[in-house]
């Protein structure tokens, strides 16, 4: 958990708030547009969607011990690479593709699968915990991203990604990290080992009731895994559409640097300090409400965006869109090991995350397009708002699939179609 917590904290530079920041520096020293300044983030999606099914099998089989330190070498040397850009080109391919390679190796694909098979009766509030360190991130590097920015430039930052890439992610994945307790002669949620009977003469072992193991084909067959990625696509593509807009937004608004700093970080104060509460829900996602909740507070947080140019609907705004943002974090985390379980939820979670990036492309640069041709965020946030509901609907239509073969830790044999 704590060098989950690690990885979501280095992550800043990928989320697309944090990227936002940098968006008019880079409009103003080259001459972008915003929608092409935002068209890295469909790159890197793109990039995520197209290596996610490649890197699911890897990580149910080689784990997070593996692949986490080679992401984040790969995106220490792509930040410091990124300083020495003169062409958009160069940015898309540094930014968009190879950082995003190596985001996709440390991040939250990787970091999820293994917090889900190290818990299960503990999973929400396990997975609330490690996504705390994307909130810390927020609440940390917004504001000095903001500062850096303004007294040193738009590159010193980059800088400043790639050495905590490096201090955060390197050493403590390598050291910490591993793919299940099974692997060391534990067992989820730090259960005990319990003498049998007696009579058995087997002392000392733990019973573990089989759990689902899918292969490729099969999960693609179950109409769960559509409805739930469905839903979990259509909101990716509106939270990476608003997030990347979010600061210039706020800007274009005429609110200075100062109170932009202040509302991006109590955004990250607010999600963070709803994530436990998230956490011991999502343990109850069988319930329905648990379900939707998220989604609809989060599209009525869109909602108020519209009527953000008064200060109180501002920050009623950013409070409803950061509660809905952490619970639907958290419920994405852990819906899918409830449904499909552990053993195969690394090539479960890429699929998805197939799904999800292909649709969080469209968001940023349409979100954008919308703004250079009239010249305003507003109809794309109706839009928005809309879509927050659609999620609503299709989380409420999943069903948990039914699977057709179980086995144990010990007996489980993955393949590469596994």
């Amino acid at each position: 958990m704590g060098a989950s917590f690690l990885a979501h904290l280095a992550y800043a530079e990928h989320h697309t708030s944090v990227l936002g920041l940098f968006i008019r520096p880079l409009q103003s020293e080259f001459g972008w547009s915003r929608s092409g300044i935002a068209a890295v983030q469909t790159f890197a999606r793109f990039t995520e969607a197209a290596i996610a099914p490649l890197l699911g099998p890897l990580i149910d089989r080689y784990g997070p011990r593996v692949l986490m330190p080679i992401g984040a070498v790969a995106v220490g040397l792509t930040m410091l690479g990124i300083t020495q850009i003169e062409a958009i080109w160069q940015f898309y391919l540094l930014r968009g593709v190879i950082a995003a390679v190596g985001f996709t190796l440390m991040g939250a694909l990787v970091t999820d699968v293994a917090i889900n098979n190290w818990f299960v009766r503990r999973r929400g509030r396990a997975i609330a915990v490690v996504r705390l360190g994307s909130n810390l991130s927020n609440i940390i590097f917004v504001p000095v991203t903001v500062f850096v920015i303004a007294s040193s430039g738009w590159r010193a930052m980059f800088v400043l990604f790639a050495v905590v890439t490096w201090l955060a992610v390197l050493i403590p994945s390598a050291v910490f990290m591993r793919r299940r307790p099974e692997d060391m002669g534990l067992h989820p949620d730090g259960m005990r080992p319990v003498a049998a009977p007696e009579s058995s003469g087997a002392a000392g072992n733990v019973e573990m009731a089989p759990e689902p193991v899918w292969s490729r084909r099969e999960v693609l067959m179950a109409s769960s895994f559509w409805v739930l990625a469905a839903s979990f696509g259509v909101t990716s593509m509106a939270f990476q559409g608003i997030n990347i807009s979010l600061a210039p937004y706020i800007q274009d608004l005429g609110y200075d640097e100062a109170l932009l700093a202040a509302v991006m970080t109590a955004r990250a104060a607010i999600m963070a300090g709803t994530l436990p509460v998230a956490g011991f829900l999502a343990e109850r996602s069988q319930r329905l409400p648990v379900r939707l909740a998220p989604f609809l507070v989060q599209g009525t947080g869109v909602f108020f965006f519209l009527l953000a140019d008064e200060p109180v609907f501002l920050w009623l705004a950013i409070s409803l869109y950061g509660v809905g943002f952490s619970g639907v974090a958290v419920i994405q985390g852990v819906i899918w090991a409830n449904y499909f379980g552990r053993f195969s939820l690394g090539m479960v979670r890429s699929l998805a995350f197939m799904v999800a990036f292909g649709f969080g492309a469209v968001g940023p640069v349409a979100m954008n397009a919308v703004f250079d041709v009239v010249g305003s965020y507003r109809p794309a946030f109706m839009v928005i708002a809309g879509l927050f509901v659609v999620a609503a609907l299709l989380m409420a239509a999943a069903r948990p699939p039914i699977p057709q073969r179980y086995a144990t830790a010990e007996g489980v044999v993955l393949t590469p179609g596994h």
